[in-house]
């Protein structure tokens, strides 16, 4: 290590900054909806767990800035493309809101970054535009995938996740070309990629939404090992590899199931639950069998005993 670098290793006011950071993530809500930007994973168990408000997901301070450069990238992008005469790039609708669809009850959606017209490419054709910070590796990985496979075939390759992404947004916004502007951090290096509307690759996407959605209990794991690469940095690890009990919440709970317009319903008291509500839970709260690490050996109405792997006996019940 240099000097330079461990003085600041050891920078008592950057570290507090840096902890400072990670506490206000660790407060922030966690996002009410399922992701069309990320329904592109492998692994639909994680989405799922995600979706239930299984475990909170946690990022360290380096992926915080990760984020933090992506949003400060995407506005920056976006005001150097208005730069050229010609382009009409809307971002958001006329109350400001930014532009964005809902399906399935309004549990699935997703918010484009742009709609584009006037790229000297395609002048006349009107794309879907997105906008991604990456490292410099990342950006010649893509460089790369263009070169062997062509633009247009470049994005499915590089990140699945994104593809799966622009798919959706072609379908929900009726339109059959996607245009990614990739750069790197603070924009000193961009590029950008086209991709052609993918019919039947977004019909799967939005079905395996409404299967994640609609499903009572875990979908399957992309791999029963715990060392595979995708689930030894997965958040969820500890509750699907680990035996963890997950948190307690609504969407944890047996008494609560998605309804219509985005909302969930509690028939236990018969309501329907603010987000707040459906972060805390009740002292109601029982755990869906499904998610307890164990064999259900005694149940009633408001209570379930289970024999837990480690082979105590564990009863999950209403606190009364």
């Amino acid at each position: 290590m240099t000097i330079l670098s461990s003085v600041l290793a050891t920078d008592p006011t950057l570290a507090a900054c840096d902890a400072a950071l990670e506490a206000k993530a660790a407060q922030e809500k966690p996002r009410a909806y399922l992701g069309m930007s990320s329904i592109g994973e492998s692994c639909a168990r994680k989405t799922w767990y995600r979706f239930r408000f299984a475990m909170r997901e946690k990022f360290d301070v380096a992926t915080l800035k990760r984020f933090a450069d992506g949003h400060r990238t995407e506005e920056l992008v976006i005001e150097r493309l208005r730069l050229l005469d010609g382009i009409t790039l809307v971002s958001h609708n006329k109350d400001g809101s930014q532009i964005g669809y809902k399906d399935h009850d309004g549990h699935f959606s997703g918010h484009l970054d742009g709609d584009i017209l006037g790229i000297l490419q395609a002048p006349k054709t009107k794309h879907v535009l997105e906008v991604k910070c990456c490292s410099e590796k990342k950006f010649n990985e893509l460089k790369k995938a263009v070169a062997e496979l062509g633009e247009k075939q470049a994005l499915k390759k590089w990140n699945p996740v994104y593809y799966t992404q622009a798919q959706c947004y072609l379908a929900y916004h009726n339109c059959t070309r996607h245009y990614l502007v990739v750069a790197t951090p603070g924009g000193r290096d961009w590029m950008g990629v086209r991709t052609e509307y993918d019919a039947a690759h977004a019909i799967q996407a939005v079905a395996k939404a409404k299967h994640i959605i609609q499903s009572s209990e875990p979908l399957d794991k992309i791999s029963n090992d715990p060392s595979y690469f995708e689930c030894r940095y997965c958040s969820f690890s500890p509750v699907c590899h680990g035996g963890d009990m997950p948190d307690r919440s609504c969407r944890t709970c047996t008494h609560s199931s998605p309804v219509a317009q985005g909302m969930w319903h509690c028939q236990r008291f018969g309501k329907q639950l603010t987000l707040d509500e459906q972060i805390a839970g009740c002292p109601a709260h029982i755990f869906l069998k499904t998610l307890v690490p164990g064999e259900v050996i005694d149940a009633d109405e408001s209570s379930i005993t289970y024999k837990l792997k480690s082979g105590a006996i564990w009863k999950d019940s209403e606190v009364k």
